[in-house]
C-alpha cells in the first residue's frame, strides 16, 4: 500500500513540476517574441504611444523624431499602444 501511495504521490509531483515547466516556457517564448517585435515611438518627452506602422496616423503629430524600438523598451518607458491600433492587437490576440 505505501508503494502504490509513493508512485501516485510521484506521478503527480511529476505533473506539476511538467505543468510549470511548461508554462515558465511559454513565458520566455512570449519574452523573446516581445524583446524581437519592433515598434515606431515619437521620440518626444511627452509621447505616451508606441505604433506597429511608422505612418500610422497617431504619428502625425511627432514633432521630434520617430524612432524604432523593441516593443519592450517601448512599455519600459511606459508607452501603450496607439488607439489607431488597438484593433490590431485584439485581431491578433496579444495581451498587454
Amino acid at each position: 500500500m505505501k508503494t502504490i501511495l509513493f508512485i501516485i504521490a510521484m506521478l503527480l509531483s511529476c505533473s506539476i513540476y511538467s505543468q510549470e515547466e511548461k508554462e515558465n516556457e511559454e513565458k520566455d517564448q512570449e519574452n523573446t517574441r516581445e524583446t524581437l517585435q519592433m515598434v515606431y515611438i515619437c521620440n518626444s518627452m511627452s509621447s505616451k504611444r508606441y505604433h506597429y506602422k511608422k505612418y500610422c496616423a497617431g504619428l502625425k503629430n511627432c514633432r521630434d523624431s520617430i524612432v524604432k524600438v523593441s516593443i519592450r523598451k517601448a512599455k519600459n518607458f511606459e508607452r501603450t499602444v496607439c488607439g489607431f491600433e488597438t484593433h490590431r492587437e485584439s485581431s491578433s490576440g496579444r495581451d498587454n
